[in-house]
């Protein structure tokens, strides 16, 4: 019985508020919430699949990326840590050992040509 009180109350909902098998109606509702969610939030740190598909943005996430591996004084983590650049501002995530890994790191992502900021969101592990 439970079921069926379920089932019609979304039944009623769907068909209330137009949002159908065939309709867009859902899609467009909730694209719609996503957008005044992020309008009325802070905006996330951009994430991996951000990265952009620029010619100058790969370059800089390239030569960051290539700096980072080179130094061996750096743990496996900190060789492994996410650089995402978008417009020249990069992002830098993950876990590193300690706060000089983190700094270091985040000095090497200042220095190509073409980056206007870094946000360093670094962890450091425990």
């Amino acid at each position: 019985m439970q079921y069926m009180v379920t089932f019609l109350s979304f039944y009623l909902l769907f068909t209330l508020t137009g949002i159908t098998r065939g309709n867009l109606g859902l899609r467009t509702a909730l694209a719609a919430s996503t957008e005044e969610k992020s309008k009325g939030s802070e905006k996330t740190p951009p994430t991996a699949s951000d990265q952009s598909e620029n010619e100058a943005d790969r370059k800089i996430t390239q030569q960051i990326r290539q700096a980072v591996t080179k130094d061996d004084s750096l743990s496996t983590s900190a060789h492994n840590v996410k650089i995402i650049t978008q417009d020249g501002k990069v992002t830098l995530r993950g876990t590193v050992k300690n706060d000089t890994e983190k700094k270091k790191i985040g000095e090497m992502a200042k220095k190509p040509s073409g980056v206007k900021n870094v946000e360093n969101l670094l962890t450091i592990s425990r």
